[in-house]
């Protein structure tokens, strides 16, 4: 391949330049230009003669598990005219369903009940045209984690008794969920690896080290039956049989991780 000293010697250096010198500056430069794309278009570039010889593949691994906890989200609404009697309504009963949730034995580090709104209820009055005050709305909210989900049902149930008049769908999960996706990601990556050793053997190619990863985590779906179980009243909850025959069935793990490996020794 010849050099760029070659290539100035050419015949054709001489009458170029010689037109250069009697052309203006910036038709001069642009000739240039033109003549450099020229020139490097010769050469072949350092993509094209560096480009990595690869495999590519996409390991997938999932584990299904039992949950061992349960987020509830619990809300007591109270209505008054005056707001310091719907506020002790909301705290009596907020009070009521502490007291019943240590009797069921989760621990005060694993309740929240720290949630208080204070929200004034107005009607409008057509013939007025303004607003017109009606009373208050008082809202105490509760965050807890329940570790023994034989007792969801028995604490769905007793709560509404108790006075808590919206309950969120549990959500349910792992109190070590980190060990169990340490588990799915390492199956998957062996599962990459396995298959682009299968296809490594069947082109009759050397397995090189990794050239990259990267590395997708599928949601973990809601159990089923839990779409059914969307806030409640406090009416629907102790009537439902689901409060008392819930089943907190699996939680799936799925993760696909994609890998990108050299074919024989990899860069030098």
């Amino acid at each position: 391949m010849p050099d760029q000293k070659t290539i100035s010697a050419s015949p054709l250096a001489t009458p170029v330049a010689s037109r250069f010198e009697r052309r203006s500056p910036r038709l001069r430069l642009g000739s240039l230009l033109l003549a450099a794309t020229f020139t490097l278009g010769a050469f072949p570039t350092l993509a094209e003669n560096h480009a990595p010889r690869s495999i590519s593949v996409v390991g997938e691994a999932e584990q299904r598990v039992a949950p061992d906890m349960a987020m509830l989200s619990l809300e007591v609404v109270t209505e008054d005219v005056n707001a310091a009697v719907a506020r002790r309504e909301a705290d009596a009963t907020t009070a009521k369903a502490l007291k019943l949730m240590e009797k069921l034995g989760i621990a005060k580090k694993d309740i929240d009940s720290t949630g208080l709104n204070v929200a004034p209820q107005y009607q409008w009055l057509k013939e007025q045209r303004k607003q017109e005050l009606t009373g208050y709305r008082v809202t105490r909210t509760m965050e807890v984690r329940l570790l023994d989900l034989d007792r969801l049902g028995e604490l769905i149930t007793a709560l509404s008794d108790a006075g808590v008049n919206r309950i969120q769908a549990p959500r349910l999960g792992l109190q070590n969920r980190e060990a169990i996706y340490r588990q799915v990601l390492a199956a998957a990556s062996a599962n990459a690896r396995e298959r682009a050793a299968v296809i490594a053997d069947t082109l009759d190619e050397t397995l090189g080290p990794v050239l990259s990863v990267s590395v997708y985590e599928t949601p973990v779906p809601k159990p089923m039956g839990m779409e059914r179980m969307a806030m409640m009243t406090a009416d629907e909850a102790s009537m439902s049989p689901q409060a008392e025959s819930y089943q907190s069935g699996y939680l799936s793990y799925r993760l696909q991780v994609s890998v990108s490996f050299f074919i024989g020794k990899g860069p030098v």
